[in-house]
């Protein structure tokens, strides 16, 4: 009796099964589709990170690779392999040349090694060829084959160390260089490199080390480059923070001993000449003590001596104006004397002629009886007498002051004399100190050269290069982080999507077969057997979908998307090796299985607890209610018959018309976040080569040079009629910092602001509106300004040149591709106090006409002016990167539409297998095909648009989220929701709407109106 009751019940599994077919296949597709993109998407990032890392493996891709400004020897190499963890360790060159083929320059990145086997460090893997086994063999990069190198010709290289002629006999891969666009940048020309060649070491170190550092460092033999394979590192994917921390204990330990190697170098190199230099020094600075010390007491004895003159100057001066006091008094006396005199010789001539003759007459007569005429006479004699003596005093007077006037020329003489010998043994003894100063400028002058010759020995610089340097590496890394920003979200979201439709479909099938359940009960199997057979057909219904899900899903994303970024972006010689997370495979079960299983276990908990005969009757119709609708009685009266039951029933089924309305909602939201991704993505390009930079060539010259040079060629092609404008300013690579952030970016220093406009559109990257150049400060790119957290008029640092220099933000422009920092010529030079070189120039042609172009670029090369580098071209690498993502993203959509047509499938399958009866009544009512039809199907169709409504809410913040997520730091991606990505969403959600309604008319004609006949009694 046992036996056949478990046969009844494993036939009536059997059956439940095979009567509900559309359901059991909607849930296992539903929940295969989600599990396949979950667990797919998921193992995208480590199948990529898995793939390179046995790749890099194959080709024994060096842990670290060191290069040293001074070199290093075999005494460096032979310490470096005694520290513990190098399992392998290989020497060589590297360095930048020019290479000249068919007339053309470019430049290159060349590789030299001991040797080529199987068994070197970051091994090339030959494409066509041979490896070089001559001094003047070379192998070139396979991308260089579209530059018409071909195996067999002879390229000559040259840098500033030589020149020499290489024969290409095979064309290489180099497990250094797995993108394909990204070479690098080069030292020598305009800055751009065409590839690499490999070459041996053997009679080609003179183009990698200059003859002058052998003499300084006194070696024959040295190398610039040393290649480490760190033991036990390919235990670790090279991806992993794992193997970072690994191999950074060997890095400190070979970095430490280079260091004190280069520092003991150092000091060996400049101990002698500093010791020299000291010495000498040291006579130069007793030598200017000795003339210091004998300038100084010559400038005191000077001094003491000219004072004494000048006292001397000043007392014979005293003299001298007593003296002429003196003659000035006495010239005044004489001449009045002398008009004395003479009048009174004129008397004394009258009166002597009257007394002689009065002396006739009174000859012999007594003097007593002198008359009173001849007394008159003798009183004037008297007088004449004593005014001739007074003129007898003067005159000695004036003699003596004759003798002071010769005493006085005689001091003067002597003064001048003693002045005259001090100016002359002043001038021999300046005459002497000069010749000294200048044997002491001319020591100085030797001390300083001498110096400067020491400290130009270079102190030398160690160079580590990890994965993190490696660009290649790092863009693969930043692609598998973007897939990695993706797959956390998207592929969850589709899963909860699809997770909840299953939900829903277990929980309807627990309650349409109540009845069911009840009559097992009552036939005496017992609630875990009513349970079980739920358990067993979501069993089937999931787990076996989500564990084929898992695997195709596994198999399947990694695959194609791997397959794309290597065909766009990576040249990878290893095939893919699929990575597959234990912990992303229980994630899936988990949601694919135990949480429904957890869900419909509850339900029939909740329906088994009631008694069998309740629950062999059919559950009661929800009691119809009045819905908002009906309030607003304007819009209720104009609605038909049909309008209104479908807007009782949509609203009156709460619960079925929410996990409908979320459903459709969440597949319209991925739909648009994946129509929008693309969108954004796709016009990253346009944005930045059409509507930011709006020139049509980058010009780069060899050699920076002068502003008025710059303006000279700018003259000369302003004359040309290809050339509509031209700007010619200075590029260079620098690093912003701000708080701590460091930013690599490119500083763009233009001489007009004016003309700087035609070429660039300085635009506010929120109010677009246009910004204003200015001298005050610099002009940040918006990306850059995002990183940093700057906003206008904040301060940022910018290192140029290992100097660092403090900048205000005047405005953040528009950008989308590279960080850029513009800055006028003014702000520079009074930044840097260094007159501005260019190296680069922004230009416009009147038209696009090929012939124009190859002219142009014909006659630039000759005069010097710079090369041509076509903008659309630089957009066309750029949108190979972009369009990578963007082949993901249509994987993404496509999946969204599946799950999109999958979910409406189901919830339309389930909407009529619940309404079975109520379609029967409609039809023995007398309803019409198209009347039914429109009946059940206007609902599904109003949901879609409720659903579709509320998805692009959803898909404008999911794809908001998404766009920040995958954006690169050099990178921002259009963030604005095109309005197609909506158009196209709808129309992808109504058109799978109508679609299944059209389809699913067979199942509406298959209704059997009997079933209205029959009674929940």
């Amino acid at each position: 009796m046992v036996k056949r009751k478990k046969k009844a019940y494993w036939k009536n599994l059997r059956k439940t099964i095979l009567t509900s077919k559309a359901r059991f296949f909607s849930i296992f597709a539903i929940v295969f589709l989600g599990a396949a993109f979950f667990a797919g998407l998921r193992n995208t990032p480590g199948t990529m990170t898995q793939s390179m890392d046995h790749y890099l493996d194959k080709h024994h891709y060096a842990d670290l690779t060191y290069m040293a400004s001074l070199g290093f020897s075999k005494d460096d190499i032979s310490e470096i392999q005694n520290i513990s963890g190098i399992e392998d360790i290989q020497y060589g060159y590297q360095f930048d040349a020019l290479i000249h083929h068919n007339d053309s320059l470019a430049g290159v990145t060349v590789y030299a090694s001991e040797q080529y086997d199987q068994d070197m460090l970051n091994q090339p893997y030959l494409v066509d060829g041979r490896y070089p086994q001559k001094d003047n063999e070379c192998v070139i990069d396979e991308e260089m084959l579209a530059e018409d190198y071909q195996i067999g010709d002879e390229i000559s290289i040259h840098n500033d160390q030589g020149e020499k002629t290489f024969k290409i006999v095979g064309v290489v891969n180099d497990v250094r260089y797995i993108a394909i666009t990204d070479r690098g940048t080069n030292t020598l020309g305009d800055g751009t490199n065409a590839g690499y060649i490999e070459i041996l070491n053997e009679n080609n170190d003179f183009l990698a080390m200059p003859e002058d550092l052998y003499e300084l460092r006194d070696e024959d033999i040295l190398y610039n480059q040393i290649s480490v394979c760190v033991k036990g590192a390919k235990e670790y994917n090279v991806f992993s923070e794992a193997y970072d921390d690994y191999i950074e204990d060997v890095n400190t330990k070979i970095k430490s001993t280079l260091s004190l190697k280069m520092s003991r170098l150092y000091e060996d190199l400049t101990s002698d000449a500093k010791t020299k230099l000291d010495e000498a020094q040291k006579e130069y600075d007793e030598g200017y003590q000795t003339y210091s010390d004998s300038k100084d007491l010559f400038d005191e004895k000077i001094l003491e001596a000219k004072i004494q003159l000048t006292n001397a100057k000043i007392t014979l001066a005293t003299k001298e104006a007593e003296y002429l006091k003196a003659q000035s008094t006495a010239s005044s006396q004489i001449q009045d004397m002398l008009e004395t005199i003479e009048s009174t010789s004129e008397e004394l001539k009258g009166n002597l002629e009257s007394l002689q003759k009065e002396l006739e007459n009174y000859q012999n007569e007594n003097t007593e009886n002198i008359s009173p005429e001849v007394q008159k006479s003798i009183a004037s004699l008297e007088k004449m007498g004593d005014i001739l003596k007074n003129a007898s005093s003067s005159l000695d007077g004036l003699t003596q002051l004759n003798e002071a006037s010769i005493a006085i020329e005689k001091a003067k003489l002597e003064i001048q004399q003693q002045e005259n010998q001090l100016t002359l043994e002043e001038l021999k003894t300046n005459n002497e100190l000069e010749k000294a100063q200048d044997k002491l400028d001319q020591a100085k002058s030797q001390l300083d050269e001498a110096r400067d010759q020491v400290d130009q020995i270079p102190k030398g610089r160690l160079y580590t290069l990890t994965r993190h340097e490696n660009s290649g590496l790092v863009n693969f890394d930043s692609n598998k982080d973007s897939i990695s920003s993706i797959a956390d979200i998207f592929p969850l979201m589709f899963f909860l999507v699809s997770a909840l439709v299953s939900l829903t479909t277990m929980t309807r099938m627990v309650e349409e077969q109540r009845s069911q359940s009840g009559t097992l009960r009552a036939l005496g199997y017992s609630k875990w057997d009513v349970m079980k057979q739920y358990i067993i057909y979501v069993i089937f219904a999931t787990f076996f979908a989500c564990i084929l899900g898992i695997v195709s899903g596994t198999q399947f994303f990694p695959r194609i998307i791997y397959y794309l970024y290597n065909l766009m972006l990576f040249q990878v010689d290893a095939p893919i090796s699929i990575y597959a997370s234990t912990w992303v495979l229980l994630e899936t079960v988990f949601i694919s299985v135990f949480v429904i299983l957890a869900v419909t276990l509850f339900v029939c908990m909740s329906e088994l607890n009631l008694m069998p005969a309740v629950l062999m009757r059919p559950k009661a119709p929800k009691v119809g209610k009045r819905i908002l609708l009906e309030r607003i009685h304007w819009l209720w009266r104009r609605l038909s018959f049909n309008q209104k039951v479908t807007m009782r029933n949509i609203f009156r089924y709460k619960k079925r018309f929410f996990m409908s309305v979320i459903g459709i909602a969440g597949c319209t939201a991925l739909i648009i976040t994946g129509f929008g991704v693309k969108s954004s993505v796709s016009q990253v390009v346009d944005k930045q080569y059409q509507d930011v930079f709006t020139y049509d060539y980058l010009v780069r010259l060899e050699d920076s040079v002068s502003t008025k040079t710059a303006q000279n060629y700018q003259k000369d092609l302003l004359n040309r009629s290809e050339v509509a404008n031209v700007e010619y300013v200075l590029n260079k690579s620098i690093n912003i910092l701000k708080d701590k952030e460091d930013l690599y970016g490119s500083l763009i220093v233009y001489q007009s602001m004016d003309n700087m406009k035609n070429f660039v559109q300085f635009r506010n990257y929120q109010t677009y509106k246009d910004l204003v150049l200015d001298d005050e400060g610099v002009i940040l790119t918006a990306k850059a300004a995002e990183l940093l957290g700057v906003e206008d008029n904040d301060t940022i640092d910018i290192e140029l040149n290992e100097t660092k220099y403090s900048v205000k933000v005047s405005g953040i422009t528009e950008n989308y591709f590279m960080n850029y920092i513009y800055m006028s010529q003014t702000l520079y030079e009074s930044l840097t106090l260094q007159d501005l070189e260019v190296n680069n120039a922004f230009l416009i042609l009147q038209d696009d006409r090929a012939s124009s172009q190859k002219t142009l670029e014909a006659y630039m090369q000759d005069k010097g002016y710079g090369n041509l580098t076509n903008v659309s071209s630089i957009g066309e690498e750029f949108d190979k990167q972009v369009q990578s993502v963007n082949l993901v993203v249509v994987i993404l959509i496509v999946c969204a539409g599946a799950l999109n047509f999958i979910v409406l499938y189901n919830l339309t399958n389930i909407n009529i297998q619940e309404r079975k009866s109520e379609i029967a009544t409609i039809k023995v009512l007398g309803f019409r095909r198209k009347e039914v039809y429109d009946y059940i199907f206007r609902e599904n169709v109003l949901l879609s648009v409720i659903g579709s409504l509320l998805g692009m809410i959803f898909g404008y913040f999911l794809h908001k989220f998404i766009i920040l997520t995958v954006e690169l730091d050099m990178t921002m991606f259009v963030r604005q929701l095109n309005i197609s990505s909506y158009i196209y969403a709808i129309i992808m959600t109504l058109g799978f709407t109508y679609f299944i309604n059209f389809t699913m008319r067979h199942v509406l004609n298959k209704v059997d109106m009997v079933e209205s006949l029959k009674s929940i009694e």
